[in-house]
């Protein structure tokens, strides 16, 4: 439990970030409308909030990262009123592509033999 801890406050912290964002920050009457400011704070406190929850069960940020890009370009072509069957098939072959991108990277190590050698002293001839 104590193990455990760690990895549930930082989400904690940022979800609650992102409830304060929500609540004390005043919205727009529309998306457009939004100043960078806005859209700035509420996107990236709710990416942190995602990622870091996610990685909860992943165990792995990049994976994390990657499917809370995807979460939140699906939000932002929702609230641009863009969001269709082609650009969610779209987004979400994106995300799959790095999330399998990603994966192979995650159970390779620096060299295939694991013995790397070591350098010698090289002597200089005089």
């Amino acid at each position: 439990m104590i193990k455990f801890l760690p990895k549930l406050l930082l989400p904690l912290i940022f979800w609650g970030s992102f409830i304060y964002v929500v609540l004390q920050i005043p919205y727009p009457e529309s998306f457009s409308q939004a100043s960078p400011q806005q859209l700035l704070y509420f996107f990236v406190s709710l990416f942190f909030a995602i990622t870091l929850t996610l990685n909860i069960f992943l165990n792995f940020i990049l994976l994390s990262a990657s499917v809370a890009i995807g979460i939140i370009l699906l939000l932002i072509l929702r609230a641009m009123e863009f969001l269709n069957i082609v650009t969610t098939i779209m987004v979400l072959i994106a995300v799959g592509l790095l999330f399998s991108y990603f994966g192979k990277i995650k159970g390779k190590k620096l060299t295939l033999n694991s013995k790397i050698p070591k350098l010698t002293h090289l002597r200089r001839s005089r």
